[in-house]
């Protein structure tokens, strides 16, 4: 397979999965608030209608509520069903038939099941219309997994409906990771002997976050971040090497972060809830990828490990050794700085923090029916699924995640949808200043020479120390 045929795929699966996201998001979404209705024909079947105006937040049964599907109509509040958590239910005969609706309780914090709507696929020749029956008569009983709101609000609803002070407030907190950052990035300079001023790496940390706005991933940017650091320095190659390990361990601390959150809530529960097993889930997920780490470091580090493993004998045979054998000086200069390493993994908690907590005054503002605790579960996982280079700011692929994670909180994929973007669009406000800097400074994706120069520059960069060491 040639080159050019495996970045055409390389490029058709990323976009692929990227579309595919959207496309499902975009589908299931909706900008007026949506109800299920029966009544509004003679087949007994539900229907999912749009609000012409947004829904009152208390429905009572005479409520009249005016939709716009068919010409429009009105619909009665006694009319309303709720969705159902599962599409096929097992009835005690034996019957497996189609769940088409729900009878709940209003209660909001723990509805209880008092009819299920159930009956066979739609069809035209179909005859036999839906039936009611009781939670006894499903096999083995009905447990409600996913009780889904009444009303499914739209976005334009929601939008209309939040409360702006905690949006503000989202957004003015955010640039403390900027600071944070960047100062942490200046430290893991330090530690290989490059020395930048703090306004420099601070303009350089913005130019990252301004590309990371639109290309591939929400770690794009850092390709142009470490491409302007390697022209601060002779030494290239550790600029480079430090924005990746600056990346690396922002990564691994919204793994702890979100391991250890989903940890305490596993544990701590006395109820074997949705919530609780989907931490368990996070929380081992967190253990795992940590465990591989720990062990990749392990292996790269202990020589006898690198021996055994093959690691020496893989990096001897690597192409561009002059490369190779500069990252790997990098890496040992690193090493002789424990404490700067773990200080820097400190530092990155309150980044991380602040992310979670500007999601979560979104979601306030949006009120999403998610318990505070639990965005500091899902956000760190949605923001690492975001890190994945595949299209620009994660779009498809944080939603996906979203959706899993916050569905068995009675979240709709419209409000996930109103969290990831939220926590996209705040992001996407601040990295946008860095535009001033690109502007102010010159700073621009590099140009077809450029980038073979960058290629290029390990080369001219021994020659200069080769000089230097003979003078």
């Amino acid at each position: 397979m040639t080159p050019a045929v495996k970045k055409w795929l390389k490029f058709v699966l990323r976009w692929g999965i990227a579309v595919f996201g959207i496309a499902f998001v975009l589908s299931n979404i909706s900008l007026r608030d949506r109800v299920l209705v029966l009544g509004t024909d003679d087949r007994g079947y539900p229907r999912e209608v749009r609000l012409a105006s947004p829904a009152p937040d208390k429905i009572e049964p005479q409520t009249e509520l005016n939709y716009i599907e068919n010409s429009g109509g009105t619909v009665r509040g006694d009319q309303l069903v709720y969705r159902p958590d599962r599409k096929t239910v097992v009835l005690r005969d034996g019957r497996t038939v189609h769940l088409l609706a729900l009878d709940l309780s209003p209660d909001p914090i723990s509805p209880q099941v008092r009819r299920l709507l159930v009956g066979f696929p739609e069809t035209p020749e179909s005859t036999q219309r839906p039936w009611w029956i009781a939670p006894a008569d499903v096999q083995g009983g009905f447990k409600l997994h996913v009780p889904s709101p009444l009303v499914d609000r739209g976005l334009a609803t929601m939008v209309k409906q939040a409360d702006g002070k905690y949006l503000w407030t989202a957004v003015m907190i955010f640039p403390i990771v900027f600071f944070i950052t960047a100062y942490r990035w200046q430290q893991l300079l330090k530690a290989v002997e490059i020395r930048l001023p703090f306004a420099r790496t601070f303009a350089l940390n913005m130019v990252g976050c301004f590309y990371n706005s639109f290309l591939p991933g929400s770690t794009g940017g850092d390709v142009l971040k470490a491409y302007y650091a390697g022209k601060q320095t002779t030494h290239r190659a550790r600029a480079w090497i430090s924005v990746i390990v600056d990346r690396s361990i922002g990564l691994i601390a919204l793994v702890m972060l979100g391991g250890a959150m989903a940890t305490y809530q596993w544990l701590s529960s006395t109820v074997n809830d949705d919530a609780t097993r989907k931490s368990m889930q996070v929380a081992l997920g967190s253990y795992a990828i940590l465990g591989a780490v720990v062990l990749a470091l392990a292996i790269y580090y202990v020589p006898a490990l690198r021996r055994l493993s093959g690691l020496d004998f893989f990096l001897r045979k690597l192409p561009l050794q002059e490369k190779v054998k500069k990252a790997t000086d990098t890496m040992d200069l690193y090493r002789r700085r424990p404490g700067l390493i773990v200080a820097a993994l400190l530092a990155t908690f309150p980044v991380h923090a602040t992310v979670v907590v500007s999601a979560m005054l979104c979601g306030i503002a949006f009120d999403l029916p998610l318990a505070w605790w639990y965005y500091f579960v899902a956000v760190p996982v949605i923001v690492l699924s975001g890190s994945i280079p595949i299209s620009p700011q994660g779009a498809g692929v944080m939603e996906f995640f979203a959706i899993i994670l916050t569905r068995r909180q009675g979240m709709t994929i419209g409000q996930a949808f109103a969290l990831t973007m939220s926590i996209r669009v705040v992001q996407m406000l601040w990295n946008l200043v860095g535009g001033i800097f690109v502007l102010k400074g010159g700073y621009h994706a590099p140009t077809e020479q450029e980038a073979q120069a960058m290629n290029e520059d390990s080369g001219d960069e021994e020659r200069r120390e080769a000089v230097r060491a003979a003078l």
